[in-house]
């Protein structure tokens, strides 16, 4: 088991470095690149899902697919003091949701690299990526609204293709 963790920390190191490097080299383009990247990962990582217009039970439906495929990632609706779960803004409908743990959150710790940069738009991507796989009528972004230690809360914005 410790030979395993040892791994890991090594992987979450290398990552974190390839990050900052990015980041060093390309500027803020690291985000765009990281984002495609993952989305099409994320489009990749989930095949035979149900799909569904219900952004609840859509969240439900991505958690059970990438845990199949071994991506254990917690991140739940959450309505705070809000008075409802979805709230429409714009023509798009917006829910908030928590990530409790986060591979990405690891590997910038261990690296003591910055939140909010390339590795979280790449883990945006592979989120949205299969998202629109469950939701495939729908065009799906993230913002982060905080980025902690235990936990980061992001809104998950819902629109309309075409």
């Amino acid at each position: 088991m410790a030979e395993m963790l040892d791994r890991l920390h090594g992987v979450a190191y290398l990552l974190g470095a390839l990050a900052h490097a990015s980041e060093k080299n390309l500027g803020q383009s690291s985000h765009s690149i990281c984002m495609l990247a993952g989305k099409k990962f994320g489009r990749e990582a989930v095949q035979d899902v149900q799909h569904t217009d219900d952004p609840v039970k859509a969240v439900e439906l991505l958690r059970q697919a990438l845990e199949k495929r071994g991506i254990v990632w917690d991140f739940r609706p959450f309505k705070g003091e809000r008075d409802q779960l979805i709230e429409n803004r714009d023509g798009t409908e917006v829910m908030r949701l928590t990530f409790n743990t986060c591979m990405v959150r690891n590997a910038l710790f261990r690296y003591a690299h910055e939140q909010k940069e390339s590795l979280c738009y790449m883990a945006h991507g592979v989120f949205a990526g299969a998202m629109e796989k469950v939701m495939p009528d729908k065009k799906v972004h993230l913002e982060i609204l905080h980025a902690g230690p235990n936990a980061c809360l992001k809104e998950m914005i819902l629109e309309d293709k075409g």
